[in-house]
């Protein structure tokens, strides 16, 4: 009887330490779990609540988040693509900008017809550029890495009634733009998705899945011969009116989507015969697709791999297509179809990796340090 009231004891004021323990005390490896789930505001209120979590290091890799700029183009929205609520963040900077690209945490925005800039809406970093010659109209547009490194390149491009190629470059250090045009080698419809710089060329995709390449280093543009175009199917619902180029784990992936996204396909080219292989699973890698930016990231939180995420919301959840499920899906709510039909699509936006931690000098912020 007494060795029972001894444990009870025992066991009451283990549960009273329980109840009483510090939250400084949670195990470093219990906390690294819990980073990869918060994004933006969540990260720095969780180093906000003791030294010990303080310390806990950020996550390399987090899931790129959708940035959306609003009616009033001041105030963003950072859609995360697990949770409902938003994040929601006031911008002057970016008072009557145009996102047009991102890549590394960076924006590359436009403002009027000429005026160009960098943006960092993490750390509101910001590096102006030459104007444009001529006002800008872009089909794609691109940059290399970067802006505060020397290499970094942007690239635009437009094509004319498939004949006729325009091409505008500027690297760091340099004043104005270059401008190069002619003719195509063959005749090329260019994709309404931004080009990908790969293996040191840019990369524009074709509305029927061919390519063309610019070479910087030789300034010469080409329409490849290979990959021949792809037939359309006899069902014009089914026809592809959206395509997106990333690149995934150093290949070139191309994501195709029909009229209400009815048919979806995605497809990893083979450098060596230069033709297009369906892919029917991503493994851990997931993709973020828009017109503005396109990217893949490896798997962050169980479950999120495989996907397609999209620029797409039903209710506050951001929408998804599974390539396990064939269906357009969201974590938030039961929302699970074979098209996106009920769906809204967020405009002026982009899909963008959160660089928060990073500080920059003056003379990386100023793109004529290098000249």
């Amino acid at each position: 009887m007494a060795d029972d009231i001894d444990r009870e004891i025992e066991n009451s004021k283990e549960s009273e330490k329980e109840r009483n323990r510090d939250w400084a005390s949670l195990p470093t490896d219990l906390l690294c779990l819990m980073l990869p789930h918060l994004f933006l505001g969540d990260i720095k209120r969780f180093h906000n609540v003791c030294r010990s979590w303080q310390l806990t290091t950020t996550p390399s890799v987090q899931s790129p988040v959708l940035m959306s700029i609003g009616n009033d183009n001041t105030r963003c929205k950072f859609f995360h693509p697990l949770y409902k609520s938003p994040y929601s963040i006031y911008i002057p900077e970016l008072f009557y900008a145009v996102p047009r690209f991102c890549k590394d945490g960076w924006l590359l925005m436009s403002r009027g017809e000429h005026s160009m800039f960098f943006f960092n809406p993490f750390t509101k970093a910001l590096i102006n550029l030459p104007d444009l010659r001529e006002k800008y109209n872009f089909q794609g547009i691109t940059f290399t890495s970067s802006p505060t490194l020397s290499d970094c390149m942007i690239f635009g491009i437009n094509v004319y009634f498939d004949e006729w190629f325009s091409i505008s470059t500027i690297c760091r250090g340099e004043e104005s733009w270059q401008q190069l045009c002619g003719e195509n080698n063959s005749p090329f419809f260019i994709s309404d998705c931004n080009p990908v710089f790969h293996h040191g060329e840019f990369y524009c995709l074709g509305q029927h899945g061919n390519l063309g390449v610019f070479n910087p280093d030789e300034n010469y543009w080409r329409v490849l011969d290979k990959p021949h175009r792809q037939p359309e199917p006899p069902d014009p619902l089914l026809t592809h009116e959206r395509n997106f180029l990333v690149e995934c784990n150093g290949e070139l992936l191309s994501v195709s989507m029909s009229f209400m996204g009815r048919s979806i396909s995605v497809s990893k080219l083979d450098s060596v015969e230069m033709t297009w292989h369906k892919v029917d699973n991503l493994g851990d890698q997931m993709l973020f697709a828009s017109n503005t930016s396109s990217l893949s990231a490896k798997r962050v939180v169980q479950g999120m791999e495989n996907k397609i995420y999209l620029p797409k919301i039903h209710g506050k959840c951001g929408v998804f297509y599974s390539l396990a499920s064939q269906l357009f899906q969201t974590f938030g709510n039961d929302f699970s179809r074979k098209d996106w039909y009920g769906t809204g699509e967020l405009l002026s936006c982009c899909w963008i990796e959160p660089k928060a931690d990073t500080s920059y000098s003056k003379e990386e912020l100023n793109w004529f340090e290098d000249a």
